[in-house]
């Protein structure tokens, strides 16, 4: 049955797919082959979610889904890293002796980073009486929301610090692409904060990400210009 919350999902993937669609066909992909990639994963892994939740009834997944999100969720949170440092380093690649003189400022964000991200964790909730299974998607719901927390904290403050040090970057397309990961990371994070501190049920949560997601995704297409390829 086709419902509100799967219809904003499957327009979520079809974006993504569209996107990656975009990259390769203007030949972007080949610039940011850690991005495109990761957008083909993320379209892979929401058909493979669809296959798997198949039995569902209403908000109750099968438990061949729990595995699958349990098994995929550290190999997607190591492809964000990646993109992250991949954006993060083509943004700095041709201001090199600005980077040498500010290491110590992107260290000291990097920290910034991982201190601020680690606050919210000690709002949610402690879930010692669940089964074994449940207390490890937990884990992994954390793991999700501090990694997300972390990257999406530190490509700001490493995009402000472009935009104070490195001359004018609002007009650069890899500062928009920095800004639109940081903005897409900052959702997923909220995300897996809500869902794990039981803020509302899951499909409603679920339902208003993808519809953030989705426009996050339009928005972000504007800053390719296939003429425009970085060297």
């Amino acid at each position: 049955m086709i419902d509100t919350t799967n219809v904003l999902w499957y327009s979520s993937i079809s974006v993504q797919f569209f996107f990656c669609a975009y990259l390769i066909w203007t030949g972007l992909g080949k610039a940011y082959p850690t991005f495109t990639s990761c957008l083909g994963c993320a379209v892979l892994r929401s058909a493979a979610a669809i296959y798997f939740m198949q039995g569902a009834v209403g908000a109750k997944l099968p438990l061949s889904y729990t595995y699958f999100w349990l098994w995929s969720e550290p190999f997607w949170l190591v492809l964000l890293v990646a993109v992250a440092l991949e954006v993060h380093s083509k943004i700095w690649k041709e201001r090199a002796s600005v980077l040498r003189q500010t290491r110590p400022i992107l260290i000291a964000a990097l920290v910034i980073a991982l201190v601020f991200a680690a606050l919210p964790l000690r709002f949610e909730t402690a879930h010692g009486a669940f089964s074994g299974l449940i207390t490890m998607m937990h884990v992994e719901i954390r793991a999700t929301q501090y990694i997300s927390s972390v990257l999406s904290i530190f490509l700001l403050l490493s995009a402000a610090l472009f935009v104070v040090l490195a001359g004018p970057g609002l007009k650069s397309n890899l500062f928009r692409h920095e800004g639109m990961l940081a903005a897409y990371l900052g959702i997923y994070a909220l995300a897996a904060f809500l869902i794990d501190i039981g803020a509302a049920r899951a499909v409603f949560i679920n339902g208003y990400v993808s519809s953030a997601l989705t426009l996050c995704f339009i928005v972000w297409i504007s800053a390719f210009r296939p003429q425009e390829i970085p060297n």
